[in-house]
């Protein structure tokens, strides 16, 4: 009796678990009355809220039956692991907002879009900077520009001209601290050593050399023998040299803080910053110029596809799925309230932000001097190599490391790295 007893436990154990575990599944749902609840994994975190708000409702209107559920993730942090778990487990939610240049490492498990009409409204050179093996696995929406930003109101009253080159910006700082103002925001805390990792070895790498990862992967070139890669390293130390006491103190809102309140006189980031700037300070003098190569030719505004929309080719709502795509890729009334409230570009034409601001005029002028994708640079090394080599030039810049030895070891890294690319 007690060993029927216990194995009646024991199938009623298995059971709650199983149905915890669908509870928490990313699959999508549906009802008998014909409604469908989509899973959407959502690394956005700037005015999220709003934005989601925005997306569903154009949805809803459009089709009734569809609910969207969306779950909000960290990229730099927790994007990469939650993606990989996911596959692992065959739970990928329905739709994915994946970042520009990321699409290589999943599109084996992502839906093909390129045969879709709404794919169409979108320029060539757009749908290029995503395809992987000549094929579209997402809808492009937003891009961001990364450069410098700058506080107007300091450079003007100290009479600062925009700096063109590297050493020009090196003088631009000097100026700065002779005054007591520390010339750069830093958030060495979370991911800004990545990003500005991509930002400078976009320039004076790939910028000459568009196949660099390519040829590292064959063993043609190396970050030890690189000079650009060693310029790439060398940046971080003349902005180290430059920016509050304790970067590695300082995330992302504190920098933004920090900026915003004029303990600052410029933070290299991308268009994601303005948002929180203006957040904590609604009057602040905002200007941008692009960061700036040490040769002046290749000084360019730096545009990357951003936020972009996929889905999972195992949906088990297609049909919904692709409509809720289009809507995306066509509704241009949600792109722009969407990029209102995440104060960005949108890739869809003739979508502009109802943002009034200096900077937004200075990143249309630096258009006009050259403009660089920064894909080309993430695709080519992925981004946790990226993430890996920064902790390098930490330890360089903290004296755990000499200069040749924080680019021996990301040299060293390379074979635990998977390289793929489109």
């Amino acid at each position: 009796m007690k060993r029927r007893f216990m194995k009646v436990v024991s199938v009623l154990v298995v059971l709650a678990l199983f149905l915890s575990l669908a509870a928490c599944s990313s699959k999508s749902s549906s009802s008998a009355d014909g409604k469908v609840t989509l899973k959407v994994l959502d690394w956005n975190t700037t005015n999220k809220k709003e934005a989601q708000k925005a997306i569903v409702e154009a949805v809803k209107k459009e089709l009734p039956n569809v609910t969207l559920q969306f779950e909000n993730i960290n990229w730099d942090k927790d994007f990469n692991s939650v993606m990989q778990t996911r596959i692992a487990g065959k739970q990928l939610p329905d739709i994915i907002m994946i970042k520009g240049g990321d699409h290589p490492k999943y599109a084996q498990f992502l839906m093909d879009l390129t045969n879709e009409p709404f794919m169409k409204q979108f320029p060539d050179d757009v749908r290029k900077a995503l395809k992987v093996d000549g094929k579209d696995y997402a809808v492009p929406y937003t891009a961001n520009f990364q450069g410098v930003f700058y506080n107007k109101q300091i450079f003007e009253e100290n009479h600062i001209q925009i700096p063109k080159t590297w050493a020009e910006l090196m003088d631009v700082a000097k100026t700065l601290k002779s005054k007591g103002i520390t010339p750069f925001t830093s958030h060495f805390k979370d991911y800004q050593m990545g990003n500005s990792a991509n930002q400078f070895a976009t320039l004076e790498v790939f910028s000459k050399y568009p196949e660099w990862g390519s040829d590292l992967q064959k063993g043609k070139v190396s970050f030890g023998k690189s000079p650009e890669y060693k310029t790439t390293f060398e940046h971080f130390k003349d902005l180290y040299e430059n920016t509050e006491k304790d970067p590695f103190g300082v995330d992302f809102t504190g920098a933004a803080d920090l900026f915003a309140n004029g303990k600052t006189a410029m933070w290299i980031i991308g268009t994601w910053a303005p948002a929180q700037i203006f957040k904590n300070n609604p009057d602040f003098k905002l200007g941008f110029f692009p960061t700036p190569a040490v040769d002046a030719e290749n000084t360019k505004l730096i545009m990357q596809s951003d936020y972009t929309w996929s889905a999972s080719k195992a949906t088990e709502h297609p049909k919904e799925v692709k409509k809720v795509l289009e809507i995306l890729a066509s509704d241009k009334n949600l792109a722009k309230e969407y990029i209102n409230q995440v104060q960005t570009q949108s890739l869809l034409s003739d979508v502009v932000p109802d943002v009034q601001s200096d900077y937004v005029n200075d990143i249309n002028t630096a258009k006009n001097a050259g403009v660089i994708d920064a894909n080309i640079g993430n695709v080519q090394i992925p981004w946790p190599y990226q993430q890996q080599y920064t902790t390098y030039i930490a330890e360089w810049l903290l004296g755990k490391k000499t200069l040749d030895e924080a680019l021996k070891a990301t040299d060293d890294f390379k074979s635990k790295v998977k390289f793929q690319t489109n």
